[in-house]
């Protein structure tokens, strides 16, 4: 993973502020990539029963102008922009296929209301699940000038495809920290020692606190030597341990830590392993009030295809 060179930004024409934007022209400017700047535009079929003519093209027309404004004004870096139409999280991962894009960016949950309990909406999830490259979900308000970055790991895990998504988050977190002058990222392991209910019910105290004990230092071994694997970049005070479920562990972290960007893995090929698939990384993400930059696994293929002429 060399650097972000082809970003896409996915924003709101028509908000008055755009945080996902004013990060993407950060990291545009560091790496010396070009920024396509989109919005999405999605007319519902039963408009077009009641439309009156030439409307749809105005209200089209007029989103592009909107749109091609700001792209306009951003400097320093080449910008574009692209107004796409139809179902959101399709079109947009159709142009990051068809322009190979290496990050897709957008603000935090931008179609779900300041009222709803969770930061992510329907389309946010199925970007995080489907779209092949890194997806950086950014938090509304101002940017941190100097952010604090953490990386989730399965430090423990003996799966080959979960270490190499562990490489691949670290790979990750240390080029968003290089990208935008940050300290070196925290790496951060959510541990349980396997069957603890069990062993506590048949367990003395002492042979408990040795069994825990044991199971601790293990998963301290493995996050050192996770860490040692990037040749010294990573030092004993980055490396965080935690006992507890990965959908506990992690926000509470996040939170208490003031954490701005949280780096983590959404799909493993091999199967469930830690947060790296399916439901337990869904509640992660549903209780993180920070901004998530998500990667996915060597080899990941997307199910959104683009349709050939």
């Amino acid at each position: 993973m060399e650097s972000f060179r082809n970003i896409l930004v996915d924003i709101d024409a028509t908000a008055n502020a755009h945080p996902a934007l004013e990060r993407a022209i950060l990291l545009a400017k560091k790496t010396g990539g070009r920024l396509t700047v989109a919005d999405v535009m999605t007319v519902p079929s039963y408009a077009h029963r009641y439309l009156p003519p030439g409307i749809e093209e105005s209200l089209v027309q007029d989103r592009r102008q909107q749109l091609a404004r700001i792209a306009g004004q951003v400097t320093g870096i080449q910008a574009r922009a692209k107004l796409l139409i139809g179902r959101p999280a399709t079109v947009l991962i159709e142009e990051v296929l068809r322009s190979k894009h290496d990050l897709f960016m957008r603000s935090h949950a931008r179609e779900v209301a300041s009222s709803s309990p969770s930061p992510f909406g329907a389309v946010d999830m199925e970007l995080l699940r489907k779209c092949p490259c890194p997806v950086l979900l950014v938090r509304q308000g101002q940017p941190a000038i100097k952010p604090r970055i953490a990386c989730a790991v399965d430090a423990s895990s003996e799966d080959p495809d979960a270490q190499a998504m562990n490489t691949r988050i670290l790979e990750l977190a240390l080029l968003m920290a290089n990208c935008l002058d940050s300290d070196t990222p925290t790496l951060l392991h959510a541990w349980l020692p396997f069957g603890e209910r069990a062993v506590r019910r048949h367990a003395g105290d002492d042979d408990f606190a040795a069994y825990l004990e044991k199971a601790r230092q293990r998963a301290a071994s493995t996050l050192r030597r996770l860490a040692r694997s990037f040749d010294g970049q990573f030092d004993e005070k980055d490396m965080v341990l935690r006992r507890g479920e990965p959908q506990d562990v992690i926000p509470e972290f996040v939170v208490s830590e003031g954490i701005d960007v949280l780096v983590m893995g959404t799909v493993a090929r091999g199967g469930v392993s830690a947060v790296l698939i399916g439901n337990t990384a869904e509640r992660v993400l549903r209780k993180l009030p920070c901004s998530v930059l998500t990667v996915k696994p060597d080899g990941f293929v997307s199910p959104v295809r683009l349709e050939t002429a």
